[in-house]
């Protein structure tokens, strides 16, 4: 059976760790092999994520991330940060000591980052960033996008963003397609608004991954 799942985070009654593994971890919705296979085939270091909420995964895999969010949720959990390093220093892949930056902020209004700089703009489950935020990105960046408020698709509208790759979970792994324009082009426009959508277990609820995720590079 599946299930939309919605939940009300709060994080002050059960703390920063409690809140991760309760709303992410425990429900394997990390989507932490999302992050592993972008940074094995795209390499990026410096990332900007738009409208996060408590979904730090990323810093996992990518040394520099900034988090936005507009949301209290959001503000309280990063502000114990302390705790906040340390789950990514438990779960980091690199060496590197990790750099982590909240902006307690709409994302839709400028933020104070520089434009241009980031190797990496991710937009999940959150609209209209692509639009807002791809200016934070280098020119030969990529912008990775679940087409949440059909944001994929107004990327496509841009002509300084091309469509380079698909990102799907088959089995228990991550792939990468990189199939014609046209290929491609006809998967964004069946893809329709992704949902968080759950199921029962053995273990209970479960995150289940069918999400088509959509590599653009920025060309310019």
């Amino acid at each position: 059976m599946q299930l939309i799942f919605i939940w009300v985070i709060n994080v002050k009654q059960v703390g920063v760790k409690g809140a991760y593994n309760r709303y992410y971890s425990a429900l394997n919705f990390e989507r932490a092999g999302v992050f592993e296979l972008i940074k094995r085939e795209y390499g990026c270091d410096t990332v900007l994520y738009p409208g996060c909420s408590i979904h730090i995964t990323p810093s996992f895999y990518f040394q520099h991330v900034v988090y936005v969010d507009i949301s209290e949720t959001a503000r309280e959990f990063f502000q114990d940060n302390q705790s906040v390093l340390s789950i990514v220093n438990s779960n980091k892949k690199y060496k590197q000591s990790a750099y982590i930056q909240f902006i307690h902020s709409d994302y839709t209004k400028k933020l104070p980052v520089r434009e241009n700089n980031y190797d990496l703009l991710l937009s999940l489950y959150a609209g209209c960033i692509t639009e807002s935020c791809k200016k934070y990105v280098k020119p030969g960046g990529i912008i990775v996008s679940n087409n949440h408020h059909n944001d994929a698709q107004q990327a496509l509208k841009d002509s300084s963003v091309r469509l380079e790759a698909l990102i799907r979970r088959k089995g228990k792994k991550y792939h990468i397609e990189k199939g014609t324009a046209e290929k491609m082009l006809k998967t964004l426009q069946e893809h329709k608004m992704p949902l968080i959508n759950m199921k029962n277990s053995s273990n209970g609820m479960k995150y289940v991954d069918n999400e088509c995720y959509f590599v653009f590079r920025k060309t310019y």
